[in-house]
């Protein structure tokens, strides 16, 4: 094959196997967004013990416990760290401290340390994340999951209890005194190979943006690797009630606006023949699959979509579908009526003399999108001086401002004036109209009775039948609480053409969403990302041109083994019977495109470079030409070559109800007319501009100060922090505004600090001098 073919026929190593789909993503035409770790603890670990108390008092001293690390206290005198010249601390009998405080000292204090002990064992759940974005703006997540138990003298770490710093940048009044053991535990989990390398895990996204550390403590473990996998909270922490100062514990950063979907769980093997042990304070892996086994790859991967074939090391299990082959298929489909249908629109504006601005409405028969939607725009007049522009607006927020290189009387043609470029158009999501503003300043008025002329076309892409993007995956068998033999038995006895919900795999959901009713697991059905009306994630089943599943021959063995193995193995010289296997004279097969099919809304599209087909008297490897293209020129017509291969494990093309006749024989695009997906303009957003007012102020001592923020609102706001110097904390705060009272002369720093749904930052300030 060409080096640059979409097709793919590999072999790669057990530990590089989700880095090198990610790759071939990447390297075929989708785009990496993020790659990070996330960290999963028990929140008991960074809980602080906190003794408040007034001084001066009446004994001097204030007695603490023993502490895993002596010196690891720290001493508060209203609110700030107190001088060591301030108390003395001395070691007692017990192994605790007495702190004594100096003569003179008086005011509020606190004192902040952990109780537990070096001994005690901590739990650390550790993801590895990647993001992706198709050429159609599609994101998908892929992940693996480790954890590694240890306890906490043996880290070399510090305990991350809380404590108060000013500037906290946790989401809270306070932050972990040291990060240190969270970086050790994703340290250990990479270099011990302590990654659940069997199982790979799948999601989609409506949007993403990496805002924190992802570090993410908890109180129910069970609850640690679900919540590893949850990219819409990204940090938690303890904090103090702002009136009472009561300790409490806070998830910081939450998007649940990023719907993230359920998890598709994918194994390559039963999980069972994996197992981890520590043999003198080290982790053993009991296994035969190691970091440099093989897996087969084979498959098809361009801009929009992805469609796998995986075959772990078969060697050492190859009995009872321990290790079958599995599917994997993430991105787009294709549907008879484009999805993203293109709305195109051109207008002409004159403006006149001076500070002017002209509006034009459209209007959409359906709801518009951001992505992919552009503008381009050309200019003539008199717009060429530094100060002169002319601005375009969304809905109020600037897109751009744009001038000539040169000035000269507005031409009447837009082939004559200047093309300015292509801008990307924001603040029409979900929107059916839009006012589309164009302004000119103040100078643009140096000719009569036009002044400037601006030819914008719009190109509006709009979501008229649901976000044509699906994501399936196969997996072995797998069910927690097993020993291996019983799971290897459950494995080859397990009932491809049982239907009932409630002995499908398990829907794994993010923590802040639930989905009812009908989500897919991606396993049991097919994940699409919006049905035609809007509903996220729904269970969407295969149609395709067979015969009824009880016709025979029946796939499966004398004993009633219904895996892929068992009965292909078994004799079926009686397979050129039936009607559906090939012809023995044309050689011809009865095929059809996968069409994905939902209870209620009907018939959406079909999956992309795909065709299925019966899995009798076929083998893998075996290709299958299809007409694509009848030509008029007398060349004949144009083909594409598929390539056939039948999968094993639990998967929507082995498992009713989601494809009506199991299994179902796949055929991927491999070779002949092919055509590659156009790439759409990278996303261009304006400027992310903040500011305050006022920017500089005096005031005095008590007196309050309210700052004004104004922002760009092309993007949704995620998170927004306001920070003073000296530790002033705001009396009330919004994303709008916010009201300080300065107790102390001097000078002060008030910043504010704004992250948007794009990922833009921006940052503004304000100078305070306070005086008597």
């Amino acid at each position: 094959m060409p080096e640059d073919s979409p097709w793919l026929e590999m072999l790669v190593n057990e530990d590089q196997l989700l880095s090198q789909i990610v790759a071939l993503c990447a390297k075929n035409g989708w785009d990496m967004v993020d790659e990070f770790h996330k960290v999963v603890y028990s929140s008991r670990l960074t809980k602080p013990t906190i003794q408040r108390f007034s001084l001066p008092l009446a004994s001097s001293y204030v007695d603490i416990p023993k502490l895993a690390h002596k010196s690891d206290y720290y001493v508060y005198l209203d609110g700030e760290l107190m001088p060591s010249s301030y108390y003395s601390a001395e070691e007692k009998k017990d192994g605790g401290q007495r702190i004594t405080f100096a003569s003179g000292v008086s005011g509020e204090a606190a004192v902040y340390y952990s109780d537990l002990n070096g001994s005690e064992e901590f739990e650390f759940v550790v993801a590895k994340h990647y993001i992706l974005r198709n050429v159609s703006g599609h994101l998908f997540g892929l992940a693996m999951l480790g954890s590694v138990k240890e306890k906490l003298h043996n880290t070399g770490s510090k305990i991350p209890f809380a404590i108060h710093r000013n500037h906290a940048g946790w989401g809270t009044q306070l932050e972990p005194q040291s990060d240190g053991i969270f970086s050790w535990a994703v340290q250990k989990v990479e270099e011990d190979n302590l990654f659940e390398r069997h199982t790979m895990y799948f999601y989609q996204l409506e949007k993403f943006v990496n805002t924190s550390r992802m570090i993410v403590g908890w109180e129910q473990p069970a609850d640690f690797k679900r919540l590893a996998l949850d990219v819409e909270i990204q940090s938690s922490m303890w904090g103090l009630h702002e009136a009472t100062q009561a300790l409490q514990f806070r998830i910081t950063h939450q998007f649940p606006q990023f719907y993230q979907s359920p998890y598709v769980a994918s194994r390559t093997r039963i999980p069972q023949l994996d197992r981890y042990e520590q043999v003198a304070s080290m982790n053993v892996k009991f296994t035969n699959w190691w970091q440099d086994s093989k897996v087969q790859l084979r498959g098809y991967v361009d801009g929009k979509s992805a469609m796998l074939v995986l075959l772990a090391d078969t060697a050492p299990a190859w009995e009872r579908n321990a290790v079958p082959s599995i599917p994997i298929y993430m991105g787009d489909f294709d549907i008879k009526s484009n999805t993203n249908s293109i709305m195109n629109e051109s207008r002409i504006f004159e403006l006149n003399s001076g500070e002017e601005a002209r509006k034009a409405t459209f209007f959409s028969e359906s709801p518009m999108v951001n992505t992919g939607s552009t503008m381009k725009v050309w200019l003539s007049g008199d717009v060429a001086a530094e100060s002169d522009y002319i601005s375009l607006r969304i809905a109020g927020q600037e897109l751009v401002k744009l001038r000539t290189t040169e000035a000269h009387t507005p031409v009447d043609s837009r082939d004559q004036a200047e093309y300015l470029g292509e801008f990307s158009v924001y603040g029409v999501d979900g929107k059916n109209s839009f006012d589309l503003e164009v302004v000119s300043s103040s100078g643009v008025n140096g000719f009569s009775p036009v002044s400037a002329r601006v030819w914008v076309d719009l190109q509006i892409y709009t979501e008229n039948a649901g976000a044509t993007a699906a994501l399936f995956a196969g997996t072995a068998f797998a069910k927690d609480g097993l020993s291996l033999e019983n799971a290897l038995s459950q494995s080859a006895r397990f009932d491809y053409d049982d239907t009932d919900p409630k002995r499908h795999q398990d829907v794994l959901m993010p923590i802040l969403k639930e989905y009812p009713a009908h989500p897919s697991n991606g396993i049991d059905s097919v994940m699409v990302k919006r049905t035609k009306y809007g509903a996220r994630y729904q269970s969407y089943y295969f149609a395709w041109n067979v015969p009824s599943n009880r016709m025979p021959p029946l796939r499966e063995d004398t004993t009633g083994a219904k895996h892929v193995r068992a009965w292909n193995n078994s004799d079926m010289s009686n397979a050129y019977q039936y009607e559906f296997n090939p012809s023995r004279y044309t050689e011809q097969v009865h095929s059809s495109r996968a069409l994905l099919i939902h209870p209620e809304d009907g018939t959406h599209g079909t999956l992309r470079n795909v065709i299925l087909l019966s899995p009798l008297t076929i083998m893998n490897g075996d290709e299958l030409e299809a007409v694509d293209e009848h030509c008029n020129d007398g060349k004949g017509p144009k083909h594409q070559t598929y390539s056939y291969y039948l999968t094993e494990g639990i998967s929507p093309l082995t498992k009713r109800a989601a494809t009506p006749y199991r299994p179902a024989g796949i055929g991927i695009l491999k070779a002949g007319n092919l055509r590659r997906p156009e790439k759409r303009l990278p996303i261009s957003p304006p400027p992310f501009v903040v500011s305050l007012t006022p920017s500089h102020i005096s005031a005095h001592v008590g007196e309050g100060v309210e700052l004004i923020s104004s922002y760009n609102k092309h993007s949704p706001i995620l998170i927004s922090n306001w920070f003073a110097s000296d530790g002033v904390n705001p009396e009330g705060r919004t994303v709008n505004n916010a009201r300080f009272t300065f107790h102390k002369e001097g000078k002060y720093t008030v910043s504010f600090t704004l992250t948007n749904e794009l990922g833009q930052t921006g940052t503004a300030s304000a100078d305070i001098d306070v005086v008597k």
